[in-house]
């Protein structure tokens, strides 16, 4: 029988609230924790709040797209994805651009000069990511590729909605 002290949930305690109590489950929550530190620096280092880094990762991993669905992906009204665009345009990471052979239709394009920035400021991190992975032998490797596999599915199987529809259909 677990004492209280070494439950993984506690009611009582939230901050020994942990994913699992052992040692990957842990580091599954490390992880977690981290990337929304580092998106918040880039945030801070772009000037912008998370919302608009958001939108931002989307239009920097799949290139230009309509704002209706940007608001898809981000599960806001179109009203609010245009705030978000209207930020993001004032800030210099993205521009409005109409397409010529239908005028109505806009695109938001993300800014080169803002990408190039996002990625300098990343780079350390996605270099160090690289030498990690790079150093795994075929077997390890097939093995952290499955893992990390069957964890995006429980991801994707007990989140409300998928929030990226471009990942869900990507083979990892």
């Amino acid at each position: 029988m677990k004492t209280p002290s070494s439950a993984p949930f506690s009611a009582e305690d939230p901050r020994r609230l942990q994913i699992a109590s052992d040692a990957v489950g842990q580091q599954l929550q490390q992880i977690s924790i981290l990337t929304r530190k580092a998106a918040g620096v880039l945030c801070t280092v772009l000037g912008i709040n998370q919302t608009d880094m958001a939108a931002l990762e989307h239009l920097i991993t799949d290139g230009p797209l309509p704002p209706t669905e940007l608001a898809a992906r981000l599960s806001i009204t179109t009203a609010g994805i245009t705030q978000v665009v209207d930020r993001l345009e004032r800030a210099g990471h993205v521009i409005r651009e109409r397409q010529m052979n239908d005028k109505r239709r806009v695109l938001v394009c993300p800014v080169q000069a803002s990408v190039a920035r996002a990625y300098r400021h990343m780079a350390p991190m996605l270099e160090a990511l690289g030498a990690v992975l790079n150093a795994l032998d075929g077997e390890d490797r097939a093995v952290v590729q499955r893992f990390l596999g069957q964890v995006i599915d429980v991801y994707r199987a007990t989140l409300p909605c998928d929030t990226n529809p471009t990942l869900a259909n990507q083979d990892v």
